[in-house]
């Protein structure tokens, strides 16, 4: 009988730190915190010509016959706009003068931008111009174009091997060396939508 009463209470105990106990909690309330981050352009750079393109037409036979030449390389030209305002911008190139070797012109000679492409590395969005002819007085032509709301970012425009052609008719006298000419690429802040 005693081991009874031993055991029923140390089973009533037990019962009593065994319930559980009800807690008053408050409610669970979901809360917002905020995080932001800003851009300022830079001072200087913000919109540049990182490289541009060299054109390569060969070492080529003297020839009687018009003739096209193609570019033997691949080059490219490539703008960096981090100006942050999605303002456009617009690529021209321009000939200085004629091929020459010493002091002898390649008269009549004409290189054509026949298909530049975008590269597909670029982050920014622009219209490659194509067959653009360019004129040996130095005017500029325009070859590449971001309009308003596009540009941001880094765009190459890719003259892959025949992408640019030098055209040389029969009748120009050649002579056996290496003819050179320069090209200006000028950077425009805005787009000139031609």
């Amino acid at each position: 009988m005693k081991t009874n009463k031993i055991l029923v209470g140390i089973a009533a105990i037990s019962m009593i730190f065994s319930t559980s106990m009800v807690v008053n909690a408050e409610e669970m309330v979901d809360q917002e915190s905020k995080s932001d981050i800003g851009f300022t352009a830079p001072t200087e750079g913000a919109l540049t010509l990182l490289n541009v393109a060299d054109f390569d037409f060969g070492s080529n036979p003297i020839s009687a016959k018009d003739e096209v030449y193609k570019s033997k390389t691949d080059t490219a030209t490539t703008v960096q706009d981090i100006r942050g305002t999605e303002a456009g911008w617009t690529v021209q190139v321009a000939q200085n003068g004629q091929f020459k070797a010493d002091k002898k012109e390649l008269t009549n000679a004409q290189i054509t931008l026949k298909t530049p492409t975008i590269s597909d590395k670029s982050t920014g969005s622009a219209t490659a111009k194509t067959d653009v002819v360019l004129n040996t007085d130095g005017s500029s032509a325009t070859i590449l174009d971001a309009e308003a709301g596009f540009g941001n970012g880094v765009t190459i425009e890719s003259f892959g091997k025949d992408a640019a052609v030098l055209a040389v008719p029969g009748e120009t006298v050649k002579v056996a060396k290496q003819y050179e000419t320069t090209l200006t690429w000028t950077l425009l802040d805005q787009p000139t939508n031609s």
